[in-house]
């Protein structure tokens, strides 16, 4: 069962991504050691009194070079990719038979390498590649096995390893070392396709653990956050009583105690301004109700209403609002948005700056930039994360709610630094919110 919301990935893909990461570092290995011995190979070959092998030589390095060209070549038009690059395998295993085959056949020293190529290619590539190498190997075995045998090659061994069409020994010896040869290279096919199977199931546990995780982080996220709705919905009653009472005492108080209910009363409207910034980021966003909104009437009733506490602070609220700029939205929580974009400004302006509104044409929808000259914010992405927040009485939800606002419409807000200091608030609109 995977979670909601998060992204489902396949076991192909998350293999495919891992295999490709661990060829491309073999690939890397290869290119520092393949080539050197490929040259060595081929250089004691071509020394060779044989005239055969000479031949094979410039076949093998003509091949060998022609290869490396496309590769090089597809590489830079397509970019690594491990899928296409196996296109090319015929071509590398044929060079390796190759060199098998003429630096001594059965007693080739090269010998040693076809099983771990038929195990690269099982775990890195497709298990079929691995178990048609190797069963293309063991033909060839069984056919170098006979031509030692008869002899028909006299010069099948290189001169540096001694001369001759085989290693001095009996038919039994010859036999038995092809049988091991064989199954060496079938045992290499089924190593292979076990640590295939292996890899596969690592990572089909993993992916199991991650969806079940996620799902219990779910579940307890969804639990939790409906107790503390909950519970944020039964504080707002007392608070409510406790607000009015302290309105009614506040009426016959004098002196230091009225101070004293005024401070206490500030409080109450700070809890229950809490409370509701909490019940609105815990509880679903509720459809939009859509109808045509004039922006600047929005912008313009928020600067009124900010206006006492923008003097008070000694903040000067400028704006520049096109009157003709309208978008289809809901002006309830267009309102909401701008409202926690113009608190936040106000609360970060020092005394004798300024909050400058700007609201303007954004192609087919709107924008509105929020521009105070407080310190900036270090992380523009990090504060939109609930609880974060850089105020003392601050709860971290305000650009929470407004991005979600923002985005329930289709836009967004984000944040910049401004020149000269300060930062910029940017709600994006569309013309209308998707459906």
């Amino acid at each position: 069962m995977k979670p909601e919301g998060v992204e489902s990935l396949s076991l192909e893909e998350v293999e495919e991504a891992a295999l490709e990461t661990l060829f491309q570092k073999g690939v890397q290995l290869r290119l520092y050691f393949a080539p050197f011995v490929f040259l060595a190979v081929m250089s004691l070959l071509a020394w060779d009194p044989a005239p055969w092998r000479l031949w094979v030589v410039v076949f093998g390095v003509t091949l060998a070079l022609a290869r490396l060209s496309f590769e090089f070549l597809r590489v830079r038009r397509d970019g690594f990719q491990r899928t296409r690059l196996s296109t090319l395998l015929p071509v590398p295993a044929t060079l390796l038979l190759l060199v098998v085959s003429s630096s001594g056949g059965l007693d080739s020293p090269i010998f040693v390498m076809l099983p771990l190529v038929t195990v690269f290619l099982c775990l890195f590539l497709r298990p079929v590649y691995g178990l048609i190498f190797s069963i293309v190997s063991t033909v060839l075995v069984w056919m170098l096995a006979v031509v030692a045998w008869n002899e028909w090659v006299p010069t099948l061994i290189p001169a540096v390893f001694g001369g001759g069409p085989r290693v001095p020994g009996t038919a039994v010896l010859l036999f038995t070392r092809a049988t091991f040869h064989t199954l060496a290279l079938l045992w290499a096919a089924l190593v292979g396709w076990v640590m295939r199977r292996g890899f596969q199931a690592a990572i089909q546990r993993a992916l199991d653990a991650r969806d079940e995780l996620l799902v219990s982080h779910e579940e307890s996220t969804r639990t939790l956050t409906t107790l503390a709705a909950e519970i944020a919905h039964e504080l707002k009653n007392p608070l409510a009583s406790v607000k009015g009472l302290a309105a009614l005492v506040d009426r016959d108080a004098q002196g230091k105690e009225k101070e004293r209910l005024t401070v206490l009363r500030r409080e109450v409207d700070r809890m229950q301004e809490i409370l509701e910034s909490f019940l609105n980021f815990s509880r679903p966003l509720v459809p939009l109700d859509v109808a045509p909104v004039r922006l600047a009437e929005v912008v313009e009733q928020v600067a009124a209403l900010h206006e006492g506490v923008a003097r008070e602070r000694g903040v000067t609220v400028r704006l520049d609002a096109r009157p003709d700029v309208t978008v289809k939205a809901d002006g309830r929580k267009l309102k909401q948005v701008i409202i926690n974009l113009m608190q936040n400004a106000l609360d970060v302006t020092p005394s004798g700056g300024a909050v400058d509104v700007v609201v303007g044409p954004d192609g087919g929808g709107a924008k509105v930039s929020v521009m105070d000259r407080g310190p900036g914010v270090k992380d523009p992405e990090r504060v939109f994360d609930p609880g974060v927040t850089s105020k003392e009485n601050g709860n971290g939800l305000g650009l929470t709610i407004s991005r979600l606002l923002a985005r329930q419409h289709g836009g967004d807000v984000r944040l910049s630094a401004r020149d000269g200091g300060g930062t910029i608030a940017l709600l994006t609109l569309p013309g209308a919110p998707p459906p």
